[in-house]
């Protein structure tokens, strides 16, 4: 496997910028056309804010591929996950909107705009250069070690063996050795496919990255939680497509329809497995798992085929969990005043240093329990999603979503001209690579987003850290 300069990040091409903003706006036009045509005319004020969420949302990315800009799209697939989970839903008219008058739907699609129109003014507020501390520009480790930047993806593919398919590792350091290994695999995937979209990985090693990262991604669907395989999947993608400057429109259109037929059968697979008490598969027993779930998956479609295409919108919305906020509070609710937030400070503690310090999810579960959504005598046997716009309205009403926007939009700038032309595997190049990997997570509360994405940089920065401080005094 030929070793290639991992901190290397050639300037984007002219031609393949241009390229990728071309198409890009074509996308955005042809999908603006679409609703149009599809509303027959009657073009009511969701549709007016629908059109208008979308033009917003992709204006930083069109913007990053017209400026060829060269620090990682974070903040712009920040603002891209809008359309899917807010935008579409609302053209499309999700069958929980039709629990809500058009007046709190039209006022929810409102506060989305609103955070992205904040969030752009905080963006594109600071303009001036800004200089980083040497240490967050150094690169972190001997060039020599980049080499084994595989390794870590191996590791990860081991780790998640291991974790599903045997008790060898110890039940109390789940979490922290969770962390430590999708830490190294999330920066590997990217790496890697970053290294791939600029063509500097040989034939050896693409067959080392796609056979690790198809086996990473296979045992992550035998759980059953599609969102963590596809969002690796989303990672390498936005990865080669960043590096590449082209939509990977073949590798996307192959694995829509997968995805497609994998959600349609998730249901029966879960009543079969989860409710019915169904042991989960060995890792030899995976083939017939699969083929019975797609077998499952196409079966339903065959039933239903419009509902398969609405399930996978009604998966990728959260504008009616922001409806539910707008319709009870302050109507029937008070605001929390930030009581979802007070758990955050408590992330930054390890858990060695606090064994029984509290959970990143008790956050969302208080938010479900506020709208009496889940058993109070069961709290986590279901996760709902209410991302981060629809809690700040919960907690501080239309300024909290305001302030989030802004806050979000400042600190993304800032980070970006800062990570300009750094090595890659400095802290800032690191952290521009972990928070391209979060940004599209937008079903997280604050507190959750907070706590993986720490407990990663720790892991990817913080030891890297104390490696170099240790070695170079």
């Amino acid at each position: 496997m030929s070793t290639p300069d991992y901190d290397y990040s050639p300037p984007p091409s002219q031609n393949a910028s241009l390229r990728l903003y071309q198409a890009g706006l074509s996308v955005l036009l042809l999908a603006i056309g679409w609703f149009v045509f599809r509303s027959s005319g009657d073009i009511n004020t969701g549709t007016i804010l629908g059109i208008i969420i979308m033009v917003a949302a992709s204006f930083p990315m069109l913007q990053w591929a017209k400026l060829r800009r060269s620090w990682f799209p974070a903040f712009e697939i920040s603002c891209l996950t809008c359309v899917a989970f807010y935008a579409i839903p609302l053209l499309t008219g999700h069958e929980e909107l039709r629990a809500y008058p058009a007046t709190v739907v039209n006022e929810s699609a409102t506060l989305v705009l609103a955070y992205l129109c904040a969030a752009l003014i905080g963006f594109n507020l600071q303009k001036q250069p800004v200089r980083a501390s040497a240490w967050a520009t150094a690169s972190l480790l001997p060039q020599t070690i980049y080499r084994y930047v595989p390794v870590g993806l191996a590791l990860n593919t081991l780790h998640l063996c291991l974790e599903s398919y045997s008790n060898l590792l110890p039940a109390n350091l789940e979490g922290t050795l969770r962390a430590l290994f999708f830490g190294l695999g999330t920066v590997a995937v990217f790496v890697l496919s970053r290294l791939y979209g600029l063509g500097m990985l040989d034939a050896r090693a693409r067959v080392f990255f796609f056979g690790n990262l198809a086996l990473q991604i296979i045992i992550l669907f035998s759980h059953l939680y599609l969102i963590r395989g596809i969002s690796l999947l989303a990672l390498g993608l936005i990865a080669y497509a960043s590096a590449r400057r082209k939509i990977p429109i073949i590798a996307i259109a192959l694995l829509l329809p997968v995805l497609g037929v994998l959600h349609n059968g998730k249901s029966t697979m879960r009543e079969l497995y989860w409710e019915s008490d169904r042991p989960p598969p060995t890792l030899s027993q995976l083939p017939a798992f699969f083929s019975e779930w797609v077998d499952y998956g196409l079966t339903n479609r065959n039933k239903d085929d419009q509902r398969l295409r609405a399930s996978v919108f009604d998966r990728a919305s959260l504008l009616q969990m922001l409806c539910l906020a707008v319709d009870r509070v302050p109507a029937f609710k008070p605001h929390l005043g930030g009581e979802s937030y007070v758990d955050i400070p408590a992330q930054f503690i390890p858990r060695f240093a606090w064994p029984d310090k509290p959970s990143s999810l008790l956050a969302n579960i208080r938010l479900a329990l506020y709208f009496n959504l889940i058993d109070p005598d069961n709290p986590f046997k279901v996760s709902i999603a209410f991302g981060m716009i629809a809690e700040a309205y919960i907690n501080f009403g239309a300024i909290g979503v305001i302030f989030l926007g802004f806050g979000f939009g400042l600190l993304s700038r800032r980070l970006a001209i800062l990570s300009i032309d750094v090595p890659q595997f400095s802290a800032l190049g690191i952290l521009m690579i972990l928070l391209t990997a979060w940004s599209f997570q937008a079903e997280f509360v604050m507190a959750t987003w907070v706590s993986s994405l720490f407990q990663a940089a720790v892991v990817c920065i913080g030891i890297p850290l104390v490696y170099r401080k240790f070695t170079t005094s």
